[in-house]
């Protein structure tokens, strides 16, 4: 693509953010970074006055959804008036599922819009075993205690996110457009995936115990979630222990032509960066 105009890549320091700006700009692209920590693009869902400035004079973006229903509509509409052509959306996975409204309401107002829209539709991230949700909960207690059952989930290392996410957004003419569902290669349960991070990196990796949702509820109110987000995960959860996350998807060889990182690759990178 031609790389006069700069590409807008919200959520720049998190975790797929922060990849996909580094991806774009070690190919030659302008990256606008921007986050409500940024001095130079500051910007926050929840401050409208924040969104023009980052917004004009980009090409494209990569939008990491807020962690709370915003006015999509009005952003989505400042895009198309600012001559945003592709956003690469990071919405969810079967997006209705947790009920908060975010990933559903968003990809509906991109796709009533005239910018054309890609929805990245991930798994959960394998990274959650080794510095996110779980891994705190195992540090803690050495017990991750979900009400997810024997269920299975094919577990993705957010650098394919990102990695499809820039692939995307550097294309002549970006493809696919619509949802794109992402996962890894193969499922786990919590209880397989335990092992496999106790077997790549030699130590107890602790336990995982099926839970009730009222116990969840529970332990997520002391592990001090945010209640609009523990309805959410719960939904989510109990998807997972009903089946209906079992399920592969070929999003990353799509896009990028290799299979996604295994979940012990994943790992055993993590093992390596801390060792």
């Amino acid at each position: 693509m031609a790389k006069s105009r700069e590409i807008l890549v919200l959520g720049s320091t998190g975790q797929t953010g922060r990849i996909v700006a580094d991806s774009l700009e070690s190919e030659g692209h302008a990256v606008r970074r921007a986050s409500r920590s940024s001095r130079s693009t500051p910007f926050d869902w929840f401050t409208q006055d924040t969104w023009r400035q980052a917004v004009e004079g980009v090409s494209r973006a990569y939008v990491v959804l807020p962690e709370r229903v915003v006015d999509f509509g009005a952003f989505v509409d400042l895009l198309e008036n600012c001559g945003v052509e592709h956003a690469v959306v990071l919405t969810a996975r079967n997006p209705s599922v947790s009920g908060d409204g975010i990933a559903v309401g968003a990809e509906f107002a991109f796709a009533q819009s005239a910018v054309k829209s890609t929805f990245l539709q991930p798994s959960w991230f394998a990274q959650n075993f080794t510095t996110g949700m779980f891994a705190g909960q195992l540090q803690a207690t050495g017990t991750l205690r979900l009400p997810a059952g024997t269920g299975s989930e094919p577990f993705i290392d957010y650098r394919d996110i990102a990695e499809v996410a820039s692939s995307i957004l550097s294309m002549d003419d970006p493809s696919p457009s619509g949802p794109l569902p992402l996962t890894g290669p193969r499922s786990y349960s919590f209880e397989e995936a335990l092992r496999v991070l106790a077997d790549v990196t030699g130590t107890d990796a602790g336990r995982f115990e099926s839970i009730s949702v009222l116990e969840w509820k529970s332990d997520a109110t002391r592990m001090g979630i945010p209640e609009s987000f523990v309805q959410s995960l719960t939904n989510l959860f109990v998807a997972i222990s009903k089946g209906r996350d079992d399920y592969i998807s070929n999003g990353v060889h799509e896009v990028l032509g290799r299979e996604p990182r295994s979940l012990s690759d994943t790992f055993r990178d993590h093992s390596n960066l801390t060792s």
